[in-house]
C-alpha cells in the first residue's frame, strides 16, 4: 500500500489579476517568451501549465482593472481533508469561505479559501484535473517540446513568495495550523524574523512552497519555476535577454538563501518571477532544523557573487 500522507501535498497554482484586455499581451510573453503551454481558456482567464506539469495548469491569469496577485491554491489529500483544515483555520479565528466543484476555477474540485494573517488568499482543493504530461506516460521524451525550445521552458511551478507586514505571525499561522515546515529563515539583529522560507512535503529545489518577506499584507514578491541545473539558468538568461525581457539585480547568481542558482526577471506587468535549479533538499523529520541567516549577512543570503545587498530587491512586485 502507498504512504497517504495528511494535509497538504503539493503547490497547485498562482492565480494572478492583470491590466490586460483580452490577455493578449499575457498570453504573448508567458507561452511565446517565457516557455508556458495555453491548457485552456475561460471567459476572461488564460490558464497555462509547464511542460513537465501533469496537472491542468500552474498558473492563472484573469483581466482586471490592476495588476495584483488574486490566491495562491495548495492541493491536498481528499476531501477529509479539507473538513478538517477548514476547521481548523476557523479555530484560529480566520474566516473560510467554502465552493463547490468548478465555482472558482474550471477542472477544480470543492475548496476551501481563507486569507493569511496579513499575507494573501490560499485555496485548498482536493482535486484538479489532470490530462497528463505532453510527453505522454508510454515510454516518454524527457526533452522540451519542440515547440518550446529556444525559450525557458520551465519544468514546473516551485514556489511563491509574499510580502506581510508582520512576518511572523503569518509564519506562525503557516506552521502552527497548516502544518508547514521553515527550511531557513532570516532573522534581526535583535532576533526578529524578517523573512522565511517553508515547505509542506519533501522539497529538492530550494526547501520552499512559500517564502514570507516583510511589506505590505499580501502583495506578490515573485512566482519561482524550476530547471534542471546551472547550465539551463545561463541559456534562459540569454533567452529571455534576446527577447528584451527585464532581468532583475540579481541574476543569474547562486543565491544562498534556499541554496538555488537562480536568476530573476519581470513580466510585463511588473511580477518578478524566478527559474531556479539545485537547492538543500528537504525532509519533513522530526529532527529537522531551519538554516539561520543574519541580517547583517543578508547581502551573502541573497545573492553569494554580489554580496552587495541591493535593497530593491526585497521590495514586493504587485500588490
Amino acid at each position: 500500500m502507498a504512504l497517504k500522507h495528511h494535509g497538504i501535498h503539493r503547490l497547485g497554482y498562482v492565480r494572478l489579476a492583470l491590466a490586460d484586455p483580452r490577455l493578449l499581451r499575457a498570453r504573448e510573453f508567458y507561452c511565446a517568451q517565457f516557455g508556458l503551454l495555453e491548457s485552456r481558456r475561460g471567459p476572461g482567464r488564460l490558464y497555462l501549465r509547464c511542460w513537465h506539469e501533469p496537472f491542468a495548469y500552474s498558473l492563472v491569469l484573469e483581466e482586471s482593472n490592476a495588476n495584483g496577485l488574486v490566491e495562491i491554491g495548495f492541493q491536498v489529500r481528499d476531501e477529509a481533508d479539507l473538513t478538517r483544515l477548514g476547521g481548523l483555520v476557523e479555530q484560529a479565528g480566520v474566516a473560510v469561505a467554502r465552493s463547490v466543484a468548478e465555482a472558482e476555477l474550471e477542472g477544480l474540485g470543492a475548496s476551501i479559501a481563507f486569507a493569511i494573517p496579513g499575507g494573501p488568499r490560499l485555496r485548498l482543493y482536493a482535486d484538479m484535473a489532470q490530462p497528463g504530461y505532453v510527453t505522454g506516460y508510454d515510454s516518454p521524451d524527457w526533452v522540451t517540446p519542440r515547440s518550446l525550445r529556444g525559450t525557458p521552458s520551465p519544468f514546473f511551478l516551485n514556489h511563491v513568495a509574499f510580502t506581510a507586514p508582520d512576518p511572523q505571525a503569518a509564519v506562525t499561522f503557516l506552521r502552527q495550523v497548516l502544518g508547514f515546515v521553515v527550511s531557513e529563515r532570516i532573522d534581526s539583529a535583535d532576533g526578529t524574523l524578517l523573512s522565511a522560507l517553508l515547505f509542506r512535503m519533501s522539497k529538492e529545489v530550494g526547501g520552499q512552497e512559500l517564502a514570507v518577506f516583510p511589506g505590505p499584507a499580501g502583495n506578490l514578491h515573485h512566482i519561482a519555476f524550476t530547471k534542471e541545473d546551472p547550465n539551463d539558468i545561463l541559456v534562459a538568461g540569454m533567452y529571455l535577454r534576446e527577447a528584451g525581457v527585464d532581468i532583475d539585480r540579481y541574476g543569474p547568481t547562486r543565491q544562498s538563501y534556499g541554496k538555488t542558482f537562480s536568476l530573476h526577471c519581470f513580466d510585463p506587468f511588473g511580477a518578478r518571477l524566478e527559474l531556479c535549479a539545485g537547492g538543500r533538499v528537504t525532509e519533513v523529520h522530526s529532527e529537522f532544523e531551519p538554516v539561520v541567516w543574519d541580517e547583517a549577512q543578508l547581502g551573502k543570503a541573497l545573492s553569494w557573487y554580489d554580496r552587495d545587498l541591493q535593497t530593491a530587491f526585497l521590495e514586493p512586485s504587485l500588490g
